[in-house]
């Protein structure tokens, strides 16, 4: 069973959590199919059913926003936070052993996964393809969407033009769920540099489903924390890049002269606090 404790869970009690899931293997059989989603392979597929959960939030346009967003990932930045947390020196590469700590109705949990991938590199595919995908997903104007995307086709065809390719670089890796987690299944986090408009993507894709009875007991709370911690993760990274695109697109004269006034700016502060 996974580990409840009314207090945070220490480094040694987060690595037993880890030996024990890991000596009995994934709690699922299809580890590794977040790779290339949506949609879900059918080796995942036919394993029953699944929750899934997609998101995507633009934080930035071009290289810096990307080498920020790449790095905050390789030290579990969007899982720096003051309920849920992974320990940002943890390896990312296939076989390393993670352990998600979570502090609900003040009680904490640790929960064991294994990486299962991480790549890097060039990207693309077709535009058409991807708005499809896209429009599928949203469930109330469907019917809608497909005449507007065969109008378009037509106009395209019409004209002659070509389809659109959408290229870049991007940064993915997932982790799955080990025996004695609440959950079965597998998250990937993925930053993605569109080289098109020169945007930048953080992306967040889960495939999940109950494991334990407590889960199955609970599982409205489990959907809401799991919808808490997406907006969360990605409000997380946003910012966390913004912050380093404009630090670095700072001079040194001029971060000497920030640096300065912030200093003044709290020592003023302190000054007035004494009065």
């Amino acid at each position: 069973m996974f580990l409840i404790s009314l207090t945070k869970p220490t480094r040694a009690q987060q690595e037993a959590v880890c030996r024990k899931g890991s000596s009995l293997g994934f709690n699922f059989s299809s580890p590794g199919s977040s790779l290339n989603a949506p949609p879900l392979p059918a080796a995942a597929k036919e394993e029953g059913w699944w929750n899934c959960d997609h998101e995507r939030i633009k934080v930035g346009y071009g290289k810096k926003a990307y080498e920020a967003t790449k790095n905050l990932l390789a030290s579990w930045g969007q899982f720096q936070l003051p309920w849920a947390q992974v320990d940002s020196a943890t390896p990312i590469k296939p076989g390393s052993n993670v352990c998600v700590t979570a502090n609900v109705f003040g009680l904490w949990t640790a929960v064991p996964l294994q990486v299962v991938y991480k790549q890097e590199g060039r990207w693309q595919r077709d535009a058409e393809q991807e708005q499809q995908q896209h429009h599928k997903q949203q469930q109330g104007q469907h019917r809608q969407q497909e005449t507007d995307i065969a109008s378009n086709n037509r106009k395209r065809s019409w004209f002659g033009s070509r389809k659109q390719q959408r290229h870049g670089r991007q940064m993915s890796y997932a982790h799955a769920c080990l025996h004695t987690h609440y959950l079965a299944g597998e998250e990937r986090f993925k930053v993605e540099w569109d080289k098109t408009d020169d945007s930048v993507w953080y992306d967040i894709y889960t495939y999940s489903r109950p494991q334990h009875p407590l889960a199955f007991l609970g599982y409205p709370v489990v959907r809401v924390l799991q919808a808490q911690f997406r907006q969360q993760s990605m409000r997380a990274v946003a910012r966390a890049a913004a912050q380093y695109t404009v630090d670095d697109s700072l001079d040194d004269s001029t971060r000497k002269t920030v640096e300065n006034f912030e200093a003044g700016f709290v020592s003023t502060a302190n000054g007035r606090g004494r009065v």
